[in-house]
């Protein structure tokens, strides 16, 4: 059996032969950065790896066996994604920000932990209230927590875009205060 799954960012197959999964993904190497693939199901998402360049694209071929996809709550499979987990950003950022790795560990609600979990990195911003999170942010590009998005607020800090969001110490979303504008400037999306 074979499913294809076919997404903004690239393709996904799987292919069942026997109790191993054979897994492509394929992507352009039109922008620099790590783009990793993930599995999706009913349960849960698997990662798959990280894609390398090989002949002008970027691809994955990985074989996994179906017992460990199932115990993930990837199998049998719903969906793929290909997302962009890290980029040639530069490494310096604002003044009172802070780069966090696995900004998902700072979370104090499960779902959101876990839909954070594929990026890799943001930027943060303590203050008494709890903390905010800066999310890299690219027009027409599939954003890593659609479900939080509605509560954060495109700004450029830097020379780049994110979405803002509030969370309060434990981790849990907040909105943002309207007199909160941190970068040079709030943007219309």
């Amino acid at each position: 059996m074979e499913w294809s799954f076919d997404g903004p960012n690239g393709v996904v197959t799987v292919c069942r032969e026997g109790e191993q999964a054979l897994c492509r993904a394929v992507r352009p190497d039109g922008r620099g950065g790590l783009w990793k693939a993930w599995l999706l199901g009913e349960r849960g998402k698997a990662l798959l790896g990280t894609l390398i360049p090989e002949g002008g694209i970027l691809r994955l071929r990985r074989t996994m066996p179906v017992e460990q996809l199932e115990r993930q709550g990837a199998w049998p499979p719903t969906g793929a994604e290909l997302v962009l987990a890290g980029s040639a950003a530069p490494q310096n950022h604002p003044p009172g920000w802070q780069w966090t790795d696995c900004p998902g560990q700072l979370m104090g609600e499960p779902g959101l932990r876990r839909a954070l979990h594929a990026v890799e990195r943001a930027m943060l911003r303590r203050d008494e209230e709890g903390f905010l999170l800066a999310l890299p942010f690219t027009p027409g590009e599939a954003f890593p927590v659609p479900a939080l998005f509605c509560l954060g607020r495109v700004e450029e800090l830097g020379d780049r875009r994110y979405v803002l969001f509030r969370f309060s110490r434990r981790g849990c979303p907040q909105l943002l205060h309207n007199s909160e504008t941190l970068g040079k400037t709030t943007l219309e999306i």
